[in-house]
This record gives C-alpha cells, structure tokens and sequence, in this order.
C-alpha cells in the first residue's frame, strides 16, 4: 500500500458534532456505504507538510476476533499508537484526562462480506488443542483463485482487486451467502503475528467491493475509515489440514462460543447476534459447556443468560438441547480432559503488563516449570488470572488452578478435581424401583458411572494423586497446572507427574522466591 498521491483529493470532512448526530450513520451517501465510515483527515499546521500515512491492512473478522476483549493479546506500542492517532471513533472517550486507561482494541466498523465473495461460514476448524473453532469454506471458483493468487503481497499483484474471478462468480453466488462480522484495522507491519496468531488458516484478500458496511448497527463505537481500492483486505480460510467438522475429541465449546456471541452483542447488540446464527453452519451435538462452574453460569459467564436465550431459539440449528455439562460429555463421548477447572473469576477491567503477560508465555515455551514470585498484594495471582483466560482454549486445552498453601489444600483440590473428572450417571440413567416389583436391575451405563464415582471416592490420599497424574501424564490435549500461593517450594514435586513437560506447564505463585 502506498500512501495518497499529492495531486488526490483528501477525504471529505465531517460538519461539527458529526460523531455525536444519531442520524447522521443512518443518512450516508451511496460512498460511504461502498467504502466505509471516513477516517477524517489529520490536521496540518500553516507551513508544514502532510505526514506519511502509515501502511494499513485490513482484517474480515468474523469470529471470536470481534469480542474486543481478546485485543489485548496482540497490543504493540506501535499498534496501539498509530491507531489512535489514524483513526477516529464516532464517540468521544469521556474519561479523558482522568488517567483512566481503556482496554486496548483495534479499530473496526460493523460489516457484512457479501454472498458475491463466495464463501460460507461454519464451525469447521479443528484446533490442536482439542476444539473446534470458526471457519469458512471457499466456493470452488472462489478457491481456485485464491490458490493462484499472491497473499502474501497483494500490493505487487495487479489483479489483487480485479482477477477475472472476481468478475465472473455467478456459480459463486449460487453456493455462497452473506456473514456478517467487523472490519478490523491494522498496522501492514503486523499482519506477521496475525499469521502467527492464525496458526491453521491461510491469508486469503477480499476485494472491496464484495464488502457492505452496516454504520446503522448501534453497539459499540464503530471507526471511520477512509478505504481506497487498493487498500489491502483479507480473510482467513482454514488450511484443508485442519477443516474438519466437530467431533468428540473436538466438540464445540461453551466458552468460545460465548467469546462469539459476546462479540456480536457488544458490536450490534440482539440484530447482530441472531444474524450470526443465522449464517452459520456445522452446528453439532458434540457441544461441551467447558465454562468454569457450568451449572451455575451466572458465576462466570457474561451474559449467558441473552447467549442462552438466544441458542435456544435457534435450537434446531445450534442443538442447544444436547450441550452437555462435563461429566455428561465424558459419558455420552469418553471424552478426553480439557476445559477450565477452579479458575478465579476473570477481571475485566484488567488492563497494561502486556509485557510481563508476554514474558510469561516466552518463557514457558523454553520451559515446563515457571516461578512467579512477589510480596502479597502485588497481583501476581491476577496476572496469572489473566494469563490463563487468554491461553485457553487456543494455547491450552486444559487448565487446572490449584489452592496450593498446604498440602491438605492441594489434596482437597486433588479429590474434588478426581470426583469432577469421573463420569457420574444422569438422572435419567439411574434405575427407579417400582413398588409393584421387588427389585430392578440397573442399567449397564448407570452402573459404570455409579461405581467409577464410588471408586473415586473410596481412594486413598496417594491413590487420588497417583491417578491425578497419571491422567495428565496421558493426555493428549496441551495443559497448565496452576499452583496458586505456593508456601513450601518442593510441595508441587509431590503431586506432579514425571516427564509433564511433554504435553504440559506448571506455573507457580509464591510470595518468597527459594534460595538460589
């Protein structure tokens, strides 16, 4: 991308109060509609010349990318600075100049990636971490040019926005429909570690005009871009590797889905969230509700009561009636672990120490084994908070927080952890007696999951934490112990297995650091 010819017109300025007019979205030529809300232009000082305009890319989001909470993992100083200061929001920070720092995110504007694209959405990606996550397939012409098209560099490809493909995609059309989503804007230097942060998809551009923007959608502040054809968009497709439909080692989960929908609600509220359901596919009864306390979801979960509603009502697409708790899915499905076990609460106004939270995760790709250590009051156990929620389920699909103050803290957790991970029959397993009958045989499934639970719970204190360790020694999805308030350093040797550094992490919090 180059910056703009002096010889060509700047964008059209707003009036005053433009930002604060309800009407004024509503109310936008046939321009604005084809290219997006306006970024407006920098004001420039008598005598001075115009800064370059920094390079910008073009992100179609169509999934958990939309719930803004998740920005903070790829915040940079540079990112986060040039977007400030390139783009403007319809709506004024009103805590400005009151050292109240908002979360970071990236500049976006509500819009739909038009069915002439030829793609459709659908929950077909498997992650290796045990999920199945959003993706969309190309229709075949739409593939095929993608496949010969340079995606890397589209500003050196002079068909990157009008390839004959794009000219002719009647067939397209016919396989194709719309899905909504926001544009997001980033710095052209960080599409590296969107790639990286994709890992499993390919970079795929978008012309512009398959793009209709939707300024009307009342939700969160959308941002005014000025866009030109030869601004680079993309979207990115699941690599066939990984396009594969939910199954039970790769169900759909509760949480991610709720990262979605929360997304669609902060953006376009219910509008935008039901037209969503609407457009997407690969729905499946492999659906687990991996959230933490998952019978008591006002706890943890973030609206889950509109979320809820909402699947419900589209319960002959989202087979809301077969989402299952836990140790329902590890009955029905013989699941192997994963989810979110013991986690505090997250806190959502936890913002800065980007640096610290990325230093974390540097150094626990070097080691199996990490020590975070400081006086009480610090935050390390919300910095350890924080890290867990955004590791999970892209970095790890299990995660397990320990109350590691005392042995007797560690056992209690090591039992009622044991006891969650054994299947327990339902209700509608367990054998009834019937007065007329003096007595009824139950069913082989009930009496498995009654036996397990009451070998569970007749172990020995070792027995519980030799069993505990063998599972995770095991199991074939990436995991994190957590050990919280770490009292005496070799404690966590005793109930961690051999070799955890194969497919897990530990990190450990502790006022005192051990002596060198």
């Amino acid at each position: 991308m180059t910056p703009s010819s002096p010889s060509s017109p700047p964008p059209p300025s707003p009036p005053p109060n433009q930002h604060d007019d309800e009407n004024d979205e509503c109310h936008q030529d046939e321009e604005q509609r084809q290219h997006g809300p306006q970024q407006q232009p920098q004001r420039q000082h008598e005598g001075s010349s115009a800064p370059p305009r920094e390079p910008y890319a073009y992100i179609f989001g169509f999934g958990s990318i939309m719930n803004t909470s998740t920005h903070a993992t790829w915040q940079r100083p540079s990112t986060s600075s040039s977007s400030s200061s390139s783009s403007s929001s319809s709506s004024s920070n009103p805590n400005n100049g009151h050292n109240h720092k908002e979360p970071f995110s990236l500049p976006g504007a509500v819009a739909v990636l038009k069915k002439s694209f030829g793609c459709t959405r659908s929950w077909n990606f498997r992650s290796s971490t045990g999920f199945t996550a959003l993706g969309v397939t190309l229709c075949p012409k739409r593939a095929a040019a993608s496949e010969s098209t340079d995606d890397i560099e589209p500003r050196d490809n002079p068909n990157h926005h009008g390839s004959d493909a794009d000219n002719s995609n009647s067939d397209d059309e016919e396989c194709g429909s719309d899905i909504n989503g926001v544009l997001f804007q980033i710095p052209l230097s960080a599409l590296p570690d969107f790639d990286r942060r994709e890992a499993g998809y390919r970079r795929v551009p978008v012309p512009l005009r398959h793009l209709r923007f939707l300024p009307e959608m009342r939700g969160r502040p959308q941002t005014r871009f000025f866009l030109r054809p030869s601004d680079p968009v993309y979207l990115y497709v699941p690599l066939p590797s990984h396009a594969l439909p939910p199954d039970e080692h790769h169900p759909l989960l509760q949480s991610y889905v709720d990262a979605v929908l929360q997304g669609c609600l902060e953006w376009g509220d219910l509008p935008m969230a039901e037209r969503f359901l609407r457009t997407t596919g690969g729905w499946s009864p492999y659906f687990l509700n991996d959230t933490p306390s998952s019978r008591r979801p006002w706890m943890f979960r973030k609206q889950y009561d509109v979320i809820d509603r909402l699947l419900e009502r589209y319960s002959d697409k989202t087979h809301y009636g077969e989402r299952r708790h836990p140790e329902e899915f590890a009955m029905a499905f013989h699941r192997r672990m994963r989810g979110l076990w013991g986690l505090p609460p997250r806190n959502v106004h936890f913002t800065g120490r980007e640096d610290r939270l990325e230093e974390l995760a540097t150094r626990l790709e070097r080691t199996s084994e990490l020590l975070v250590a400081g006086m009480g009051g610090l935050g390390k156990t919300q910095l350890c908070t924080e890290y867990c929620y955004r590791r999970f389920p892209a970095g790890y699909g299990l995660v397990v927080w320990l109350n590691a103050e005392s042995a007797d803290s560690l056992v209690a957790d090591y039992k009622q952890l044991l006891r969650d991970w054994t299947p327990t029959p339902t209700p509608m397993e367990v054998p009834v007696s019937s007065s007329s009958s003096a007595s009824s045989s139950p069913s082989p499934s009930a009496s498995a999951g009654s036996t397990a639970a009451a070998a569970a719970a007749d172990k020995s204190t070792e027995e519980i934490i030799a069993e505990v360790k063998s599972r995770l020694f095991r199991s074939q999805v990436p995991w994190l112990l957590v050990f919280d308030n770490v009292e005496h350093p070799d404690l966590s040797k005793r109930f961690l297995p051999r070799g955890a550094g194969t497919k897990g992490h530990v990190l450990l919090t502790a006022r005192h650091a051990p002596p060198a």
